[in-house]
């Protein structure tokens, strides 16, 4: 099967030129915030993370094995997101007009095109391995076979370790034809695919299944509207600033004419839509979440634009001038000399910088970012040396949290990073833009490694009774009587009510390897909100949080 049978020497023009310019904007662009964060995923590879599974880790692995730098990181990224235009162009099957057909790729901003297609991030392997599974299974639903069936296996395996948007498509995909559920070859797919997820599986149940609490529980909020219109909005700019409504005007005289491919094209894309508009009512939808189905808007919506003359000359129109402006931008985000306008580039802005100065600021100490799950490792990318992630209690829970990480930092001196939306009085300003403030942790202790357990909850009219047996895991003691002065206390929504030093509860100034301390921490009803949720954690004096554990308020 030759999935690029259908182009020719222009279109290997157009994908070469694409090539250069991402390989040179991923040189000259400085490293994005999650990209350090995926980068730091390539320096501790495993089967799963507490965010994203690991194939943006394993791509930016290969890349800088061979040349560390942006460029290394991004490099398989790229070469995947050319292969994806390639694959786009070879469906859309444009002999004549190669002018529109630049205009009409470039003119969505996400995706192959202008972010993804130069950034190491989960969506572009996702967005490549989910057209090469629609792709494969449009020969599927013609010729079943086992060699197929193999095929999809290995793709659905590969959407999976990409981004766990691809349950959906899968998901989707066969509620577009249910007829599958009756194919041995299909449920062939399916073992297939569960062998190939074996070992992701089994990192989720060893972790408890980190990610999926996190994705389906943790980002939960209460039933609102404000998310809704953003979505809506959100949703237009991805398919085209200005072209989006005419491209997804287009799709209105889409038809399948009894074609099983085509069913799944456009279930699949107005699936995708209405399941984040629903799911909109609860939470905030990223713009990029639908990437996996762009390449399906393009290849159903080309040939209904460019078939109607009124629709291809508009769409050319509004799309021309969005295009510049994106080249515009991409220059303007890789330029360092062009100082930084407010917010617009301030997620790739002058990091090298602002590390450095960083480094330079600690003065031979131990580097630790609180509240900031990017900072460890856009700091270790530039400057090579680990830092420590510090968190306070009410603050998302990150890969730092199945990371040992804080023992690079025990028993030393680090230099605190403290973002101002924790802390605004004598604040710095780094290279980057950004206002911080900065303190000296003298003798870090880690509080990970003290196991927080509930053992009884009695309740009183005007008291909340905690049992609790606190048992140290580390490998050495944690001491009670300490700079760091550990505490245990609680919290509603978010916000600290209370604390109280460990040492209160004890007579002992340590807890060796293994100890246990037993307590009863008494919660004055007083202070709570009744039936919000109530969490009890271990803290130090700087706030940076050990373990939570929550409590039946009631």
């Amino acid at each position: 099967m030759n999935l690029l049978d259908k182009l020719e020497r222009k279109h290997y023009f157009l994908l070469a030129g694409w090539l250069l310019i991402n390989l040179v904007q991923a040189f000259f662009t400085e490293m994005h915030a999650d990209e350090s964060y995926y980068w730091l995923y390539s320096r501790h590879l495993d089967w799963g993370f507490f965010d994203h599974p690991p194939m943006a880790a394993f791509l930016i692995f290969l890349g800088d094995s061979v040349v560390h730098g942006e460029l290394g990181a991004r490099f398989f990224s790229i070469l995947l997101s050319t292969f994806t235009a390639a694959l786009v162009m070879n469906e859309l099957n444009e002999k004549k007009d190669f002018v529109f057909l630049g205009i009409f790729m470039m003119s969505f901003p996400l995706v192959h095109t202008h972010i993804a297609g130069f950034l190491a991030l989960p969506d572009t392997p996702l967005v490549c391995f989910t057209l090469l599974f629609f792709l494969v299974y449009r020969r599927f639903v013609e010729e079943p076979g086992w060699k197929l069936s193999a095929w999809l296996a290995v793709l659905a395996a590969a959407m999976i370790y990409s981004k766990y948007h691809a349950f959906l498509v899968l998901g989707l995909i066969v509620l577009s034809n249910l007829k599958l559920l009756k194919d041995k070859y299909f449920w062939a797919v399916v073992i297939g695919a569960v062998v190939l997820l074996l070992p992701h599986i089994i990192w989720q149940i060893s972790n408890d299944f980190p990610t999926f609490k996190y994705h389906l529980m943790g980002r939960s909020k209460p039933l609102q509207l404000k998310y809704f219109g953003d979505n809506i909005i959100n949703q237009l700019l991805v398919a085209g600033p200005l072209t989006g409504v005419l491209l997804l005007y287009s799709l209105k005289k889409f038809k399948t004419h009894g074609d099983v491919f085509r069913r799944a094209v456009i279930f699949t894309i107005v699936g995708f839509y209405v399941v984040l508009l629903v799911m909109s009512f609860w939470n905030r939808i990223e713009a990029h979440w639908t990437s996996a189905i762009t390449p399906l808007l393009m290849i159903a919506a080309y040939p209904l634009i460019t078939d109607n003359p009124t629709l291809k000359k508009w769409f050319k129109r509004l799309a021309l001038p969005v295009v510049v402006i994106f080249f515009i931008f991409r220059f303007y985000l890789a330029a360092n000399f062009i100082p930084n306008v407010g917010m617009i580039k301030l997620a790739f802005y002058n990091r090298e910088a602002t590390s450095e100065k960083i480094q330079e600021m600690a003065n031979g100490r131990k580097v630790a970012f609180f509240n900031n799950w990017a900072s460890p490792g856009m700091y270790e990318f530039y400057t090579g040396e680990e830092a420590v992630h510090m968190a306070i209690p009410g603050y998302r829970y990150t890969q730092f949290d199945l990371w040992d990480d804080e023992v690079y930092g025990e028993g030393d001196s680090l230099f605190v990073v403290i973002p101002d939306r924790m802390k605004n009085d004598n604040l710095i300003q780094l290279p980057n833009g950004k206002r911080v403030t900065t303190s000296i942790s003298p003798d870090f202790q880690s509080l990970k490694k003290l196991d927080v357990a509930v053992e009884d909850v009695s309740y009183t009219p005007t008291v909340i009774k905690v049992k609790m047996v606190l048992e140290n895991h580390a490998d050495h003691p944690i001491y009670l009587d300490h700079p760091s002065q550990p505490a245990i206390g609680y919290m509603q929504k978010g916000d600290e009510i209370d604390k109280i030093p460990l040492a209160n509860f004890s007579a002992d100034k340590e807890l060796a390897v293994g100890d246990q301390l037993q307590l009863e921490y008494q919660i004055s009803r007083g202070n709570l909100e009744p039936e919000e949720k109530l969490l009890i954690f271990t803290q130090t004096v700087d706030r940076n949080r050990g373990q939570v554990v929550a409590v039946t308020n009631k």
